[in-house]
């Protein structure tokens, strides 16, 4: 029995099984390759292992099927959509290669603030625990209390930063709105003066 999809479902399909595939590829060769090496990774429960393989699996998944669906609408634009779309990025591209290095950071962390800040916390409790967790480790005194107290610490300090890279987000995506505002208003006052 074959499943009858529409286009549409054919191509998110398609590209879900890829993505799967894809992320099992990534995934089951490294954790065979950590089982085998690292005798950590041997003691973690199945449950864990597998909550390893989902966080790389389902988002790879998901991914390459809104790209396959992507593409599915791409190719059944007619010609007068294609042509604003083009025409669109093409005035797009023209705009981003007048700004200067400042301003192209500033417009790509205004479009990507949720991988900003997610990136910012897990660099900052990657340095604040690099920077912390050698006291521990180099110390005399190697109780568990003094550990959970620097991993606690740790995280504190990826917490500062990370409310720090939050109001410097909030701070540009407030400039961008601002600019963008005063953008409509010039276009409003010349489309009035082009009436007249």
């Amino acid at each position: 029995m074959q499943l009858k999809f529409n286009d549409a479902q054919d191509a998110v399909l398609r590209g879900a099984i890829e993505g799967t595939i894809a992320g099992s590829g990534i995934t089951f060769p490294a954790m065979y390759i950590m089982n085998r090496r690292w005798p950590y990774f041997r003691s973690l429960p199945p449950q864990l292992k597998a909550l390893g393989a989902v966080v790389i699996i389902l988002p790879m998944m998901t991914i390459r099927a809104e790209h396959k669906m992507i593409e599915f609408e791409r190719s059944h634009w007619d010609d007068a959509n294609k042509y604003a779309v083009e025409r669109r990025a093409h005035e797009e591209r023209l705009r981003r290669v007048d700004l200067g290095l400042k301003d192209r950071f500033g417009e790509w962390a205004a479009r990507h603030k949720l991988g900003v800040v997610v990136g910012s916390w897990a660099l900052a409790m990657t340095v604040a625990g690099a920077i912390i967790m050698p006291t521990y480790l180099c110390g005399t005194n190697g109780s568990l209390h003094t550990y959970l107290r620097q991993v606690v610490q740790a995280r504190v300090w990826a917490q500062g930063l990370t409310l720090g890279v939050i109001i410097a987000t909030g701070a540009l995506t407030h400039s961008q709105r601002a600019k963008a505002a005063e953008l409509r208003k010039v276009r409003i006052i010349q489309g009035l003066k082009s009436r007249k």
